[in-house]
């Protein structure tokens, strides 16, 4: 019925849409053209469409702003140009009739000043926007993240499909990356560390259902997968560093979207006309409960809601004020049935309930100072709550506890940066953050739940500690073609009184204008959760503390680079890697290492930073970038990942799942004029996961998988085949545009391995596998 309902609205809007605007759409293109280094505007600036007749363009105000009125909808490139500077391409740039479009274009100050412009093809997409970054970085874009097939409105989907990502399972967005535990990510926002924003994080140690905010919150982001800027500490496998876009500041706009995950909801304009100031607010419901007959029930059904915002508030003499915030909170329980005949698995008697909600809220500042620099500062505060309760049902309808889990994290933090501009060879950045952790924990759980009864893991816990990080980074030219990237981080944790001292340095040689040579070296920390550090067991004068004193984990990242522009479309890039990991925690004498961390991971036992751990791998990507409508991706990695435990003895990780490959490709056309039409796959080849033997005698005698951990992560299942489907159309009229969108995700139904259960019909162990098919059909209006 509710089918039926949706479809019948739909077609009643598009029908309704067809006779009420008649004319010819347009929009208009505006934005800022500034300083790459300074953030400072730049008056007098040229921008025009590139083959238009007669052609189009306009300059730069005083302050740098640009608009251009009545440009017709589609794909468009834009030429911008300054004198001094080196110019640029942007290509591919979709103009809709429903929303003005917002460009911030940074250029790059020439060595040869004052002379003729020299404009260069724009294949600064598969660069970072952070230009301290030397290797292992790019920015994703809003356009793709909604445009690739997979991606379903998410960047951390996204994300998966480029080089060194391996994706976790069809129903979570958790990715690792060079082997590395998800754990292991910084995410930011708005310049700000944050916890993981994706709903129910804490159930798959970092990635979730859905990422916490739309798209349409999003402007241009980078991802790094490796030997970051000095700037990112806390971080040891990657760095999500997310961008929130400010309102329009001139025209209220309305977003408006329905589907089979939920309702969406989008509205931006100025507070008052004729001022700069503006507000950008996003709400979202979904739910699952429309697909319940497509989905195995077996993994409950999960619910969650977020919203977010972003007001601006520039001013005259005191730089430009943010507020910005992102709310989320989502669920997922499961009651098993209480009928044993009913049971085929293991896997049908658990039940559980649990709940994953966060906050993070900033108020930001950049303040332009003289004609070099400009000073960024924040003040910020995050927080999450995660409980999670379970029992297992065993034959006899004896409920054996699993877990009781509640955790409330919070930060208080202070971060602030000044970066200065020298000359056109030379600019540095230097930062401090200050961060207040508060934590209340409240964690019993059953670690072996086969053959005990009651919990052994413990956290009580009720305090705060605090952190420090001081940065400072220098972009230096050499020579026009030879630039250095070179800085130092220092982070210290109150806790454990533990500091790191991370220099980082990175070199790219152009060694003619289509070829380039780059190395870079960082040296990366991450604490691992913080209730491995407050984890409790009884003794005889009370409960002991076993693990505050931890050190924090540590690794060298080491990265080669070759890349290869092959025309003005096509590039090619070749990334080699070695990573070494140490001062990991491990058990003594035990194959046990956080390396392999996900959030099923409990234990009893003292720590020790006795661990290490080796990443080793070629990252490959070659892309041919959206030009006539057609576009495509292939990226590939090849790696070894190896971990050594408290027992010395070298094994496979649990994420070393040796390769992955992916082929993304698309192609859109223009119809009827105006409207847009696309066509868009993704093929995945990815490496089986890892597991350890089962310990058959035991697993049918206590009707219970249990593994031999002796051997663990020396099995891996069969590789995994995905392909993935995305079908897109526009539909623009003169005041409003209108979008349908179709994706499916595993579309091959590939089955996917979740490890093993206990079959109570045949006594055995069997490979416990789901076959999960997602499909998503939604209509967006934008007006």
């Amino acid at each position: 019925m509710r089918e039926n309902i949706f479809f019948i609205l739909l077609s009643v809007i598009l029908n309704f849409s067809n006779f009420v605007y008649s004319q010819n759409p347009a929009q208009t293109i505006k934005g800022k053209v500034f300083d790459s280094e300074t953030q400072i505007g730049l008056p007098g600036a040229n921008i025009i469409i590139v083959g238009s007749d007669p052609l189009t363009g306009t300059s730069t105000n005083v302050d740098g702003f640009f608009r251009l009125e009545n440009v017709p909808v589609g794909r468009v490139t834009l030429q911008i140009s300054f004198l001094g500077y080196e110019s640029r391409y942007i290509s591919g740039l979709l103009v809709g009739s429903g929303k003005e479009v917002v460009l911030n274009i940074p250029l790059k100050e020439s060595f040869n000043t004052l002379t003729e412009v020299v404009v260069k093809p724009d294949l600064e997409k598969d660069k970072a926007m952070n230009k301290m970054a030397t290797l292992s970085a790019r920015t994703f874009s809003v356009e793709e993240a909604q445009r690739f097939a997979g991606g379903f409105d998410d960047p951390s989907r996204l994300a998966s499909s480029l080089a060194g990502v391996t994706p976790s399972t069809v129903d979570n967005n958790e990715i690792v990356i060079r082997g590395n535990a998800a754990k292991g990510i910084l995410w930011r926002i708005e310049g700000v560390e944050i916890p993981a924003p994706n709903h129910l994080a804490g159930l798959f140690s970092g990635g979730g259902i859905n990422m916490m905010f739309s798209t349409n919150m999003l402007a241009n982001s980078d991802f790094f997968t490796g030997a970051f800027p000095a700037e990112y500490g806390n971080a040891l496998s990657g760095v999500f560093d997310l961008n929130l876009r400010t309102g329009n500041p001139d025209k209220r706009e309305t977003t408006l979207q329905f589907g089979s995950y939920g309702v969406e909801v989008a509205t931006e304009g100025p507070f008052r006309k004729g001022k700069r100031a503006s507000y950008l607010v996003n709400y979202r419901y979904s739910t699952f409960g429309i697909l319940e007959n497509l989905l195995p029930q077996v993994t409950g059904l999960p619910t969650s809601s977020d919203l977010s915002l972003k007001m601006n508030f520039p001013t005259k003499k005191a730089g430009v004020f943010s507020l910005w915030s992102i709310n989320g909170k989502g669920k997922i329980t499961f009651d098993p049935k209480t009928d044993s005949t009913e049971w085929k698995t293991n896997y049908d008697n658990y039940q559980y309930d649990i709940h994953y909600d966060l906050t993070a809220s900033g108020l930001n500042n950049r303040k332009i100072i003289g004609d070099k620099s400009y000073l960024f500062s924040s003040v910020s505060y995050s927080a999450t709550r995660y409980t999670y309760q379970s029992t297992y049902l065993r034959q006899n309808l004896v409920f054996i506890p699993v877990a009781d889990q509640n955790e409330v994290n919070s930060a208080l933090s202070f971060y602030s940066y000044l970066n200065h501009k020298f000359n056109s060879r030379h600019t540095n950045r230097t930062g401090i953050t200050v961060k207040r952790i508060a934590y209340n924990y409240n964690v019993q759980t059953n670690s072996d739940v086969a053959v005990s009864n009651s919990m052994d893991y413990f956290v009580n816990s009720k305090g705060a500690t605090s952190s420090l990080q001081f940065y400072t980074q220098s972009k230096y030219y050499l020579r026009k073609n030879l630039v250095v990237n070179a800085g130092l981080h220092l982070y210290y944790f109150n806790l454990n009184k533990d500091y790191s001292i991370e220099p980082r340095l990175g070199i790219k040689w152009n060694f003619n204008p289509a070829q380039s040579l780059s190395f870079a070296y960082g040296k990366h920390s991450r604490l691992e959760p913080l209730r491995t550090y407050l984890m409790e067991v009884p003794t005889p004068g009370g409960w002991g503390r076993l693990n505050k004193n931890l050190r924090i984990t540590k690794a060298h990242h080491f990265v080669l680079g070759y890349d290869w522009n092959l025309g003005n479309s096509t590039h090619l890039r070749i990334e080699p890697y070695y990573q070494v990991l140490y001062d990991v925690p491990v058990i003594p004498d035990s194959s046990f290492s956080m390396i392999n961390y996900k959030n099923d991971m409990f234990f009893s036992s003292k720590l020790t930073n006795e661990g290490t751990g080796r990443n080793i791998g070629v990252d490959v990507t070659f892309e041919h970038f959206l030009k006539n409508g057609f576009y495509y991706l292939f990226t590939s990695s090849v790696f070894d990942s190896k971990y050594k435990g408290g027992d010395g003895i070298e094994r496979n990780t649990r994420y070393n799942q040796n390769y992955v490959l992916n082929l993304l490709m698309g192609k859109e056309w223009q119809v009827r004029e105006n409207n847009i039409f696309s066509l868009n796959g993704k093929f995945t080849v990815l490496g089986g996961q890892r597991y350890a033997p089962v310990d058959e005698k035991k697993s049918i005698q206590y009707k219970f998988v249990v593994y031999d951990n002796s051997k663990i992560y020396e099995e891996q299942s069969p590789t995994n085949y995905y392909l993935d489907l995305s079908v897109n159309y526009r539909i623009n009229k003169a005041k409003c545009s209108h979008t349908i969108i179709f994706q499916v995700k595993n579309l091959l139904m590939q089955k996917e391995f979740l490890g093993h259960a206990y079959n109570y019909g045949t006594a055995t162990v069997e490979p416990y596998e789901l076959t999960i098919m997602y499909p998503y059909l939604s209509y967006k209006i934008e007006f």
